[in-house]
């Protein structure tokens, strides 16, 4: 009997073969790999890949585009993502559903009547809404 022979595995990261035994489970992989595989450096070109295309995409801007402005388009667009995510419309009724800010508890508004005034579990206070955009 030969001492420090074992079962070899071919690893599926570099195709090479080493000791069972030696295979460990890598992080970033989601596989057992081989220690030559565990020890090098982490992919980073999968994650430069996913910024490239963000870079090709300039937006381009008007003539006089500046960084208020910038700071203005963001501000806007997350009112009215907040707005959505607050109010949704209940098809075939007038009322919306809301769900309140404070305590995240669902319940049906009545954007006409402004009904309930306060949300019913924590009595928290409903946000101001245009009643016109969600109908």
């Amino acid at each position: 009997m030969m001492l420090g022979q074992g079962i070899k595995a071919r690893c599926r990261k570099c195709n090479n073969e080493a000791l069972a035994s030696e295979f460990r489970m890598h992080y970033d992989y989601k596989m057992m790999v081989c220690p030559n595989c565990f020890k090098g450096e982490r992919e980073k070109p999968k994650v430069e890949n996913k910024l490239q295309p963000k870079e090709e995409q300039k937006i381009v801007r008007p003539p006089g585009w500046d960084a208020e402005d910038d700071y203005l388009n963001r501000y806007s667009r997350n009112k009215q993502e907040q707005q959505k995510s607050i109010f949704k419309k209940i098809p075939g009724t007038d009322q919306v559903m809301c769900t309140c800010p404070s305590c995240k508890y669902v319940f049906k508004y009545d954007p006409y009547r402004k009904m309930p005034q306060a949300c019913p579990y924590c009595d928290g206070s409903i946000p101001r809404v245009g009643t016109f955009n969600l109908l």
